[in-house]
Protein backbone atom coordinates (compact mmCIF):
# COMPACT_ATOMS: atom_id res chain seq x y z
CA UNK A 1 0.00 0.00 0.00
CA UNK A 2 1.57 3.25 -1.24
CA UNK A 3 2.33 5.21 2.00
CA UNK A 4 1.77 9.40 2.39
CA UNK A 5 4.86 10.90 3.22
CA UNK A 6 4.76 14.70 4.27
CA UNK A 7 7.70 17.71 3.96
CA UNK A 8 8.16 20.99 4.51
CA UNK A 9 9.79 23.90 2.84
CA UNK A 10 13.40 23.23 2.00
CA UNK A 11 13.03 19.41 2.72
CA UNK A 12 15.05 16.83 0.71
CA UNK A 13 12.92 14.08 -0.78
CA UNK A 14 15.78 12.35 -2.20
CA UNK A 15 18.98 13.66 -3.42
CA UNK A 16 21.53 13.12 -6.30
CA UNK A 17 23.01 9.55 -6.43
CA UNK A 18 20.60 7.79 -3.52
CA UNK A 19 19.46 4.60 -4.44
CA UNK A 20 16.12 4.72 -6.08
CA UNK A 21 13.66 2.53 -4.71
CA UNK A 22 10.23 4.29 -4.31
CA UNK A 23 8.37 6.17 -7.24
CA UNK A 24 6.61 9.40 -6.01
CA UNK A 25 3.66 11.03 -6.69
CA UNK A 26 2.28 14.48 -5.77
CA UNK A 27 -0.57 15.04 -3.79
CA UNK A 28 -0.68 18.34 -2.53
CA UNK A 29 1.99 21.32 -1.99
CA UNK A 30 4.92 21.85 -4.33
CA UNK A 31 7.99 20.17 -5.06
CA UNK A 32 10.93 21.09 -7.60
CA UNK A 33 13.35 18.73 -9.05
CA UNK A 34 16.93 20.06 -8.75
CA UNK A 35 19.71 19.29 -11.10
CA UNK A 36 22.51 20.42 -13.12
CA UNK A 37 22.24 21.18 -16.48
CA UNK A 38 25.00 19.54 -18.15
CA UNK A 39 25.81 22.79 -20.81
CA UNK A 40 25.89 25.43 -18.68
CA UNK A 41 26.51 23.65 -15.14
CA UNK A 42 23.88 25.77 -13.65
CA UNK A 43 21.45 23.89 -11.68
CA UNK A 44 17.69 23.68 -13.24
CA UNK A 45 14.36 23.42 -11.07
CA UNK A 46 12.18 21.43 -13.04
CA UNK A 47 8.92 22.08 -11.03
CA UNK A 48 6.27 18.89 -10.45
CA UNK A 49 2.13 19.57 -10.62
CA UNK A 50 -0.04 17.75 -8.09
CA UNK A 51 -0.71 13.93 -9.61
CA UNK A 52 2.39 14.18 -11.58
CA UNK A 53 5.14 10.96 -10.88
CA UNK A 54 8.43 11.56 -10.08
CA UNK A 55 11.56 9.49 -9.54
CA UNK A 56 10.31 7.11 -12.45
CA UNK A 57 13.01 6.78 -14.42
CA UNK A 58 15.35 6.08 -12.00
CA UNK A 59 13.57 3.59 -9.79
CA UNK A 60 12.44 1.86 -12.91
CA UNK A 61 15.19 1.58 -14.54
CA UNK A 62 17.11 0.59 -10.80
CA UNK A 63 19.56 3.64 -11.32
CA UNK A 64 20.58 6.10 -8.72
CA UNK A 65 18.35 9.50 -8.54
CA UNK A 66 19.88 12.04 -11.38
CA UNK A 67 18.73 15.25 -9.15
CA UNK A 68 17.36 16.41 -6.11
CA UNK A 69 13.64 16.56 -5.18
CA UNK A 70 12.72 19.03 -2.96
CA UNK A 71 9.52 20.11 -1.37
CA UNK A 72 8.91 23.65 -1.93
CA UNK A 73 5.87 24.39 0.31
CA UNK A 74 4.99 23.68 3.95
CA UNK A 75 2.87 20.50 4.14
CA UNK A 76 3.98 19.26 0.77
CA UNK A 77 2.26 15.61 0.30
CA UNK A 78 3.91 13.08 -1.93
CA UNK A 79 2.39 9.46 -1.84
CA UNK A 80 5.67 6.92 -2.27
CA UNK A 81 5.06 3.51 -3.93
CA UNK A 82 7.15 0.67 -4.14
CA UNK A 83 7.96 -0.36 -7.32
CA UNK A 84 5.67 -3.62 -7.40
CA UNK A 85 3.21 -0.87 -6.04
CA UNK A 86 3.50 1.61 -9.34
CA UNK A 87 3.86 -1.41 -12.01
CA UNK A 88 0.33 -2.89 -10.54
CA UNK A 89 -0.82 0.72 -10.73
CA UNK A 90 0.53 1.08 -14.31
CA UNK A 91 -1.26 -2.11 -15.40
CA UNK A 92 -4.67 -1.71 -14.26
CA UNK A 93 -4.36 2.31 -15.51
CA UNK A 94 -2.91 2.27 -19.06
CA UNK A 95 -3.42 6.34 -19.16
CA UNK A 96 -0.42 6.66 -16.62
CA UNK A 97 1.87 4.61 -18.90
CA UNK A 98 1.11 7.07 -22.13
CA UNK A 99 1.50 9.99 -19.89
CA UNK A 100 4.81 8.77 -19.12
CA UNK A 101 5.90 7.97 -22.67
CA UNK A 102 4.79 11.64 -23.36
CA UNK A 103 7.02 13.24 -20.59
CA UNK A 104 10.18 10.82 -21.43
CA UNK A 105 9.62 11.47 -25.23
CA UNK A 106 10.15 15.02 -24.41
CA UNK A 107 13.16 14.29 -22.17
CA UNK A 108 14.70 12.26 -24.96
CA UNK A 109 14.40 15.29 -26.94
CA UNK A 110 16.34 17.42 -24.39
CA UNK A 111 18.72 14.90 -23.96
CA UNK A 112 19.58 13.88 -27.49
CA UNK A 113 19.91 18.04 -28.68
CA UNK A 114 22.22 18.46 -25.55
CA UNK A 115 24.36 15.61 -26.04
CA UNK A 116 24.72 16.39 -29.80
CA UNK A 117 25.86 19.85 -28.89
CA UNK A 118 28.78 18.31 -26.05
CA UNK A 119 32.30 17.70 -27.07
CA UNK A 120 32.54 15.48 -24.02
CA UNK A 121 30.81 15.21 -20.05
CA UNK A 122 31.69 15.97 -16.95
CA UNK A 123 29.54 13.72 -14.64
CA UNK A 124 29.13 14.13 -10.79
CA UNK A 125 30.09 11.43 -8.00
CA UNK A 126 26.74 10.48 -6.14
CA UNK A 127 29.40 11.30 -3.47
CA UNK A 128 30.53 14.49 -4.58
CA UNK A 129 27.33 15.96 -5.13
CA UNK A 130 25.50 15.23 -1.79
CA UNK A 131 28.65 16.82 -0.12
CA UNK A 132 28.53 19.89 -2.50
CA UNK A 133 24.55 20.22 -1.59
CA UNK A 134 25.48 20.07 2.15
CA UNK A 135 27.97 22.70 1.75
CA UNK A 136 25.33 24.59 -0.52
CA UNK A 137 22.93 24.84 2.25
CA UNK A 138 25.56 25.25 5.01
CA UNK A 139 27.16 28.31 2.79
CA UNK A 140 22.84 29.56 3.05
CA UNK A 141 23.06 29.48 6.61
CA UNK A 142 20.39 26.44 6.09
CA UNK A 143 21.77 24.73 9.17
CA UNK A 144 19.67 22.25 9.79
CA UNK A 145 19.07 20.80 5.97
CA UNK A 146 23.02 20.90 6.35
CA UNK A 147 23.50 19.16 9.14
CA UNK A 148 20.82 16.47 7.42
CA UNK A 149 22.58 16.15 4.37
CA UNK A 150 26.00 15.64 6.08
CA UNK A 151 25.11 12.98 8.27
CA UNK A 152 23.51 11.27 5.23
CA UNK A 153 26.88 11.81 3.56
CA UNK A 154 28.93 10.19 6.52
CA UNK A 155 26.08 7.25 6.71
CA UNK A 156 26.78 6.54 3.53
CA UNK A 157 30.18 7.33 2.31
CA UNK A 158 32.17 6.96 6.17
CA UNK A 159 35.33 6.63 4.77
CA UNK A 160 34.34 9.16 1.18
CA UNK A 161 36.85 11.16 -0.06
CA UNK A 162 34.94 14.48 1.91
CA UNK A 163 34.39 12.16 5.24
CA UNK A 164 36.75 14.57 7.15
CA UNK A 165 35.21 17.83 5.72
CA UNK A 166 31.94 16.71 6.25
CA UNK A 167 32.50 15.73 9.88
CA UNK A 168 33.51 18.92 10.19
CA UNK A 169 31.17 20.85 8.59
CA UNK A 170 28.49 18.81 10.73
CA UNK A 171 29.72 20.09 13.80
CA UNK A 172 29.47 23.58 12.16
CA UNK A 173 25.89 22.92 11.49
CA UNK A 174 25.29 22.08 14.73
CA UNK A 175 27.05 24.94 16.59
CA UNK A 176 24.90 26.95 14.26
CA UNK A 177 21.91 25.33 15.69
CA UNK A 178 22.89 25.15 19.39
CA UNK A 179 23.40 28.72 18.68
CA UNK A 180 19.67 29.54 17.37
CA UNK A 181 20.64 29.19 13.30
Amino acid sequence: MPKPLQFNTGALIYYNGEEANKIYILQSGKVSLVYTDIESKNDIRSPVQPGEFFGVKSALGRFPHEENAIAMANNTVVMAFTIPEFEALAMSNTRIIFKMLKVFSNQLRRVHAQVASLTKSGGVEPDEGLFALGEKYLKNKRYAHAKYVFDRYLIHYPTGINANKAVKNLQLAEAALVRGG
